[in-house]
């Protein structure tokens, strides 16, 4: 029989590779998405449209799934909101999620709540109330949306007084994010590290790399927080040091250039969750460079 998956934010423009690669390795994938625009009825074996991810009604829209799937991958920062605050109503539901405690996804989803949380540990920061280039950016938000840099003073003294803006040091270097699983004790499991060559809200270029700092710099943040399952960490690192940007307490946009090169964060965090043998990937192809192409059109 199947092993049954359920992934939210199916109408995507990343998932569709993605699906049909799950499905390629024995996966039946039910996808749902709020939005009726996309293809995913398609290329998923199931597909449903789903309320809105802050929407009261999605908990109990995602329950009744919970008897007819192993396991469910949340895309969606606003479903993982929503669901980490309301689970303990829905034991069921609770027991096939692959998700981190409320706190954790509270503080890595507000970029606020986020820099407060880490500005007096011992993890380099982009500051605040810096006197030179700035970027800003909603404190709510994914895929680099709504987000740009200035010198210009006047924005920025603006954009401070904003609550749902955070203002902070603009960071010059190569920017890196790292693909995770945690286990069921919030110990990483593995990680794997890429260097996002081109992005376009989500990485186009992407190269692995063999990055033991960044792995280390993962280790020591993981003291702070505890995280389960597939988890994005993003850097940017220069000759100064190396700089935390954000979490994402979930699968990345760009986890497909990670199993491309030997690491599932899908299978593994699977076989973590159902209680399985863990294989860790034998091979990876590290200094391999990956492309991302848009090719699939509806009507």
């Amino acid at each position: 029989m199947k092993k049954r998956i359920l992934i939210s934010g199916a109408n995507g423009p990343i998932m569709r590779t993605l699906i049909l690669f799950l499905k390629k390795k024995g996966f039946y994938i039910i996808g749902i998405d709020a939005s009726i625009h996309g293809n995913a009825e398609t290329f998923c074996d199931e597909f449903y449209k789903c309320p809105n991810g802050k929407d009261r009604n999605f908990v109990r829209f995602l329950n009744k799934f919970s008897n007819k799937v192993d396991v469910i991958y949340l895309y969606v920062d606003e479903e993982l909101e929503n669901i980490s605050k309301n689970i303990i109503n829905f034991p069921n539901l609770k027991k096939k999620l692959i998700i981190s405690p409320p706190k954790t996804i509270e503080i890595c989803n507000d970029k606020t709540a986020f820099y407060n949380f880490f500005k007096n540990k011992k993890i380099k920061l982009p500051l605040i109330n810096y006197n030179g280039k700035n970027i800003i950016k909603p404190n709510e938000g994914r895929g680099g949306k709504n987000i740009f840099t200035t010198n210009d003073k006047s924005i920025i003294k603006l954009f401070k007084k904003k609550s749902k803006y955070l203002v902070q040091e603009f960071i010059s270097g190569k920017e890196y994010s790292v693909d995770c699983v945690f286990n069921k004790k919030n110990n990483l499991v593995f990680g794997l590290v890429r260097q996002r060559v081109v992005s376009q809200n989500v990485s186009i270029v992407g190269k692995i790399l063999k990055h033991k700092k960044i792995i280390k710099r993962v280790k020591e943040i993981s003291i702070y927080l505890k995280f389960y399952g597939p988890i994005n960490f993003q850097f940017i690192e220069n000759k100064k040091s190396i700089w935390l940007i954000e979490i994402n307490p979930r699968l990345s946009g760009s986890i497909i250039f990670s199993i491309m090169s030997g690491f599932n964060p899908i299978i593994m965090s699977y076989q973590i969750h159902q209680n399985q043998k863990v294989y860790l990937p034998k091979k990876i192809q590290y200094n391999k460079t990956f492309y991302r192409y848009w090719n699939s059109v509806s009507q």
